[in-house]
């Protein structure tokens, strides 16, 4: 089939009109549906007769089939097509959340809660891959860019819709938005949304290899330990997000106001890092970015011991450090990726998947073990984020022990 051809044709056109808007929300859904319902949990639990640790566990739901799925959306869409796999992922999405909404109890919201799970992550990674098949060079990387931001803001934007939401009309009205959501995505997804990935491009979908080669990647030391490191990380201002409510509650409330001050301090953080992240690309070295993020990293974390020991808890001073670990995370994120992928330099995409399941999967066990664990006051909860920034300095120096003897052997 010679480049003429109308598939090849298809393959290197412009992006069709809505394309760039339709793909940030397909690649938000997922951080969006994470943290929309947590100003909703002491309704929840209050409704369906739930502990605030059962409640805690339907967030546990969600992000453990995300985490795992991430590794399979993408090899099915190799295979199948990129189109098909997101309208089935949209229309899972929008059922499980239409069984959260009618969730009779604390069980059903998990089953629910896993569905969607396992749905989202199709928007995300799949939708990520339509860019780089029908978008180049300066074009891909400006809509690109556009995405990272969405994917920033949407887990500081949900709460405060979710917040507005449960206070005026209860939590099921969270599910209701969300299937809402899903359904205008499907459609959206129906009309605007060309397949980008054409027959003759497709892979047989053949699992044996494809977990080998999962196998041969997680056994190769100096990349799993960079991918933990950059989880553990994450996780230390994720742990904020993920214990909201309880935490909130612990020193001031959980109204509207609260959950800005938060998000808003997240987002500060997330947004002013990515920004100093681009300007200063091919300015520092890699090496020397991950030092001056851990350097800032470390700063928050002190602050935030000095901060939570010393003063009077409540708002807005328990938050005052977290956009500065967050400033020092988003500064490290892509200088920490870029070390990882580059272990694996013949199998991107898989060490692309890979890295998301770390995060991901990092985030459902702090959701299910530490939150639970700290939530109840700033100062474990300050003790928790210097925790996993130790915890990342440690596995970043063995990965890097492994990486001297590998090069000592290869001399």
């Amino acid at each position: 089939m010679t480049s003429s051809t109308p598939t090849a044709q298809a393959h290197h056109q412009k992006a069709p009109r809505g394309f760039a808007l339709l793909i940030a929300a397909l690649t938000a859904i997922g951080p969006f549906s994470i943290t929309m319902y947590l100003p909703a949990f002491p309704d929840i639990g209050a409704s369906l007769q739930a502990t605030p640790v059962q409640v805690q566990q339907t967030l546990a739901a969600y992000l453990l089939p995300f985490a795992f799925m991430t590794l399979w959306h993408g090899s099915i869409s190799d295979a199948v097509g990129r189109k098909r796999v997101i309208l089935v992922g949209v229309f899972v999405y929008t059922v499980a959340a239409l069984i959260c909404l009618f969730a009779p109890n604390v069980l059903t919201l998990s089953i629910g809660r896993a569905l969607q799970g396992i749905a989202a992550g199709a928007g995300m990674s799949v939708g990520r891959a339509t860019v780089l098949d029908i978008l180049k060079g300066a074009a891909a990387q400006r809509l690109m860019a556009h995405i990272s931001m969405f994917f920033s803001l949407a887990p500081a934007i949900a709460p405060m819709i979710g917040s507005l939401l449960a206070s005026h009309f209860g939590w099921r009205s969270v599910f209701v938005f969300l299937a809402t959501l899903g359904a205008v995505l499907f459609i959206a997804v129906w009309r605007i949304l060309p397949e980008t990935l054409p027959p003759e491009k497709r892979q047989p979908f053949a699992a044996k290899p494809l977990l080998y080669a999962y196998k041969e990647a997680l056994l190769l030391p100096e990349f799993s330990y960079l991918c933990l490191a950059l989880a553990l990380l994450i996780n230390g201002h994720m742990i904020y997000i993920l214990s909201a409510p309880n935490f909130l509650s612990s020193v001031a409330d959980t109204t509207f106001s609260s959950f800005a001050w938060l998000f808003l301090a997240v987002s500060l953080g997330m947004l002013s890092g990515s920004f100093v992240s681009s300007r200063t690309a091919g300015r520092l070295s890699t090496n020397k970015t991950v030092r001056l993020g851990f350097l800032i990293m470390l700063l928050g974390s002190i602050m935030n011991i000095v901060i939570s020991f010393f003063l009077p808890k409540g708002l807005p001073q328990n938050i005052l450090a977290i956009p500065v670990y967050s400033f020092g995370m988003a500064l490290v994120w892509p200088s920490l990726q870029i070390l990882a992928l580059e272990k694996i330099p013949a199998r991107r995409g898989l060490a692309s998947s890979l890295q998301s399941a770390y995060q991901v999967g990092m985030n459902g066990f702090t959701a299910a073990v530490i939150a639970p664990l700290v939530w109840h006051s700033p100062q474990t909860m300050a003790l928790a984020v210097s925790g996993y920034w130790l915890t990342a300095v440690l596995a970043l120096a063995i990965g890097r022990h492994y990486q001297r003897a590998r090069s000592v052997k290869t001399d």
